[in-house]
């Protein structure tokens, strides 16, 4: 948790060298700067909607006190022991 403060900073730092920077631009270039990081992020967007449409959640597993009382989990099974 201590690195979190020198993270923030650069962040920070970062974002502000990049704002320097575009303001340094025409205005017709920044929109089309501004465009293309937005339609950059709708894609990213999209290509992980896309890969979420196959996701199955994990069944809601029943505490080994619960097996018999509850009928909306599954009743756990025992991990098969691993030789070494």
């Amino acid at each position: 948790m201590a690195m979190i403060g020198p993270v923030v900073r650069t962040d920070i730092a970062v974002a502000r060298g990049l704002g320097h920077g575009l303001a340094l631009l025409p205005l017709g270039i920044r929109l089309i700067v501004l465009a293309a990081a937005l339609l950059v992020a709708m894609a990213g967007c999209t290509a992980a909607w896309i890969d979420q449409q196959d996701y199955v959640p994990s069944p809601n597993v029943c505490r080994a006190d619960e097996v018999g009382v509850r009928t909306d989990c599954v009743a756990p099974s025992p991990v098969p022991e691993r030789g070494r």
